[in-house]
């Protein structure tokens, strides 16, 4: 019999609620024979058994449940995981680069697992799914196709759960950059460089519904990474597109791909908080800004301070634009609610003496589910609004 986990009696466990995590304060005690990378049945004060879970003792999240049944995390578990991940995709939209399996969200936590044209990236973030990358990498093959794997393990959350940062080819070979066309627009990726696994796949749908906007605008592309949206606006019509972000790398992907294929957009390398401050004092103005900063906040106990961040570059956006302007802001971090996005948006329209008029509610794709009793599945919300 597989080692068990108890939980404490004092504790009202979220687990008991359908939430998949254990935290190391909620535990009273675990079977000597536990092992990091391993799996426990998790039980609860009384002796009920709760299900299955991933454990590492390294980590404050001690137990990550992956089935409601007492089963093996094994190969026949990760293959019938990876069917339902996949059938859920394929009754989705087709699209060139799309997220396959999503962690939580598909039962199998600390697995992602990204699809670039034929290629897949990788990522591992919990201690099991690193202990089973090559039945992982085999098992992806053999249901996809995929010739090339690569491992994007490079996230710095590995550490907490004492896992090294690397990066590397799984299976077959591979030399960038890899072609797609997204939104109409041909880009080069290099899937062992750059930010998150090579594009912000998490936006593309969101980018689809801002992008019918465009045409004959004026358009701001704010913390752009490599200009995607801008690009693709640029190229349905937009009368200008300016692109920004700090990072020379990103901006110089971004502006390989508009010399390919002949679009006229200006790429500025510079701070967003000090750019549009000098932007504001020149009177710029754009009908249309896109604001999708980084999360500000890694703790409930930054967001006050982060919608402080946040307010001033709305506040400066919205001064921006004249009457009718569109705005399209993210947020991506999960201690910020949507109604708390909203709240904060309202703040820096009344500082800025003008309403808004919401367009359309924004989120994450629908290659990333959100599990509703997993609130932290929700982590990208945004609207669409006009300044009237």
């Amino acid at each position: 019999m597989r080692p068990a986990l108890y939980l404490d009696e004092k504790t009202r466990h979220r687990i008991k609620d359908g939430h998949p995590w254990v935290f190391r304060s909620e535990v009273a005690k675990v079977d000597p024979e536990a092992a990091d990378g391993g799996t426990v049945r998790i039980i609860d004060a009384r002796g009920r058994f709760l299900g299955s879970g991933l454990y590492n003792s390294r980590s404050q999240i001690v137990a990550r449940r992956y089935s409601l049944r007492d089963e093996d995390l094994d190969r026949a578990f990760l293959g019938r995981a990876l069917d339902a991940a996949l059938a859920l995709r394929r009754r989705l939209p087709p699209s060139p680069a799309r997220r396959l399996v999503w962690s939580e969200s598909d039962g199998l936590p600390g697995l992602i697992l990204d699809q670039y044209g034929d290629t897949l990236v990788l990522q591992t973030v919990t201690a099991a799914m690193a202990r089973l990358q090559p039945e992982i990498v085999a098992l992806a093959a053999e249901k996809t196709g995929a010739k090339t794997i690569l491992a994007r393990n490079d996230l710095a959350v590995r550490t907490l759960e004492g896992l090294p940062r690397e990066q590397g080819v799984l299976l077959g070979t591979y030399t960038p950059p890899t072609h797609l066309t997204v939104l109409g627009v041909g880009i080069d990726l290099d899937l062992l460089a750059g930010q998150k696994t090579g594009l912000y796949l998490d936006q593309l749908e969101n980018h689809a519904a801002v992008l019918p906007h465009a045409p004959g605008r004026r358009v701001l592309d704010c913390f752009c990474n490599q200009g995607l949206f801008a690009l693709a606006a640029r190229k349905a019509g937009a009368a200008s597109c300016d692109a920004l972000d700090q990072s020379a790398d990103e901006l110089g992907r971004g502006r390989a791909a508009a010399a390919k294929a002949g679009l006229d957009i200006k790429w500025i390398e510079a701070n967003a908080f000090d750019w549009m401050r000098d932007a504001e004092r020149q009177k710029k103005q754009y009908d249309l800004i896109v604001l999708d900063p980084p999360s500000f906040t890694k703790s409930k106990d930054q967001v006050p301070s982060a919608l402080r961040g946040y307010h001033e570059l709305h506040l400066r956006a919205l001064r921006m634009l004249p009457p009718g302007g569109l705005l399209a802001t993210y947020c991506c971090s999960h201690h910020l609610t949507r109604e708390g996005w909203q709240e904060m948006l309202l703040g820096a329209a009344r500082d800025a003496g003008c309403a808004l008029r919401r367009l359309a509610s924004l989120g994450q794709g629908s290659d990333h589910p959100v599990l509703l009793h997993v609130p932290e599945t929700e982590y990208l919300k945004g609207f669409l609004v006009e300044k009237v």
